[in-house]
């Protein structure tokens, strides 16, 4: 491997005896380094790479050396070309294909597509830098200007429709940096861009969960819907609105009253994806991992109440499956339509709003029966770390993050628990009087306060309580 420089200006072209281009002695212009790296064995080409910019010939002379040195040690890759945009579209194809869970590809993809192409795209994989990552960070997290009377927006302006939130920004930076990682793996950058930035801060939301009063009302309301079974359960077992849509009864165990956590029913296009139960395709939906590696294969335990609502669920979907007869398309679902085919998971939320509004309670998002679960258990002084293997959750800190404050009242219970362990004597603590002016008042020739000289309620008048 080889290379030169030379110098890129705006005069005539001047040559010498030879023919040979004269390097411009001006002030003004930029150098430019070329780094020949031999013939490519995949195409049979001579490759090259370019790039300019350089204030002085030392400059480009330096970056040219230390180009050619991180290719003769592997640190960067040949391919000077690729685009970021490129590389973000094959490294999510990569990890699909890998099997990255589908909701984790389809956030990835929303990523890329809206923030990270946009902004970023243009740029050579090679070139990107710091700066670049920060600035971009920076404007998603701004709102979008107004375009003036008559503007058009260009293509490849930023698209972001609206103000993303510091959590969004986070996730936005940890797709880039968990796709550069991958890239410098690779040896297709000499470093990862963006690592060690300074992010902005995202406390976890404080979720309010309702009342156990609430939920006892909303449990009671939808007792007689067709899906207040599916309610219940999640309400009682902290299942997440996929693993509950999944839920099969192959998972079920009431003799142990216990449910196994294997799959959950996603909200990604199903097309082309074969169903592993029907045979068929479902194009709003599919089944998947649950959302967790910690969350896959978990038991939760049932009280009796739940088993109760799961055996008369049993018994109603097997009503519907006579119904039915050979058009019922079994999937082996807890929790499906009359004929048998899996709930789309944005139904089951439209019907709890549903019957949140019919029972007259404050909204909440069908997601926070999974918090009144966590709530529940933890005023009841289930221990933290049950709490987070229950919910499925991959660390310890997300339950403690989250449920940080407990329902009305469980401070107050927990503070006098904590007061209980300490041994003391029993002491009366009830005010007494006494008609004794000498035990409990002043005597007659004691200041008062407010008297010439007296200071002014600095004293005592229970002599028992003055140091001798």
């Amino acid at each position: 491997m080889k290379g030169s420089v030379y110098k890129r200006c705006k005069c005539p072209v001047e040559r010498d005896a030879k023919g040979r281009r004269k390097a411009c002695k001006k002030a003004h212009g930029s150098w430019v380094f070329v780094a020949d790296l031999g013939i490519d064995p995949a195409t049979g080409k001579r490759r090259q790479v370019r790039k300019s910019g350089f204030r002085t010939s030392d400059d480009a002379r330096e970056e040219l050396n230390k180009h050619l040195n991180a290719v003769a040690t592997g640190q960067v890759a040949h391919d000077d070309r690729l685009t970021v945009a490129d590389y973000l579209r094959q490294w999510i194809t990569t990890k699909e294909v890998a099997g990255l869970r589908p909701t984790t590809v389809r956030s990835y993809r929303q990523h890329i597509d809206s923030y990270l192409i946009p902004n970023l795209g243009c740029l050579r994989l090679g070139d990107l830098r710091t700066t670049h990552v920060e600035k971009m960070l920076h404007d998603i997290a701004q709102p979008p200007a107004k375009p003036k009377a008559g503007e058009k927006i260009g293509k490849g302006q930023r698209r972001n429709p609206k103000k993303i939130s510091p959590a969004t920004v986070r996730r936005v930076h940890a797709t880039l940096r968990s796709a550069l990682t991958s890239a410098k793996r690779k040896h297709l950058v000499g470093h990862n861009a963006a690592e060690n930035l300074e992010l902005p801060r995202a406390p976890r939301p404080k979720v309010v969960p309702w009342e156990p009063e609430e939920l006892g009302r909303f449990l009671d309301h939808a007792a007689t819907d067709r899906l207040g079974a599916l309610f219940e359960v999640m309400a009682m077992t902290g299942l997440r609105r996929g693993e509950a849509a999944g839920l099969r009864w192959d998972d079920v165990d009431l003799t142990k009253g216990v449910i196994t956590v294997r799959q959950q029913l996603v909200e990604v296009d199903g097309t082309g994806v074969e169903c592993p139960f029907c045979k068929g395709e479902h194009r709003q939906y599919r089944f998947g991992r649950p959302k967790t590696a910690s969350g896959e294969d978990r038991v939760v335990d049932l009280d009796q109440a739940t088993s109760g609502v799961l055996l008369a669920q049993q018994l109603a979907q097997g009503t519907e499956r006579e119904q039915w007869g050979e058009a019922y398309s079994d999937h082996g679902l807890v929790f499906s339509r009359e004929d048998g085919t899996p709930l789309p998971p944005q139904t089951v939320s439209a019907e709890f709003a549903r019957l949140c509004e019919g029972a007259g309670l404050r909204p909440i998002r069908l997601h926070d029966l999974r918090h009144d679960q966590a709530s529940l258990m933890l005023a009841a002084g289930v221990p933290i770390a049950v709490v987070s293997k229950r919910l499925g959750h991959s660390s310890i800190s997300i339950t403690s993050d989250t449920y940080s404050h407990l329902l009305g009242g469980v401070g107050a219970q927990a503070a006098e628990a904590a007061a209980s362990l300490v041994p003391r004597t029993p002491r009366d603590h009830s005010v007494t009087t006494s008609a004794d002016p000498n035990v409990f008042g002043p005597a007659d020739d004691q200041e008062m306060p407010g008297q010439d000289g007296a200071p002014s309620r600095a004293r005592t008048y229970d002599l028992r309580i003055k140091s001798p």
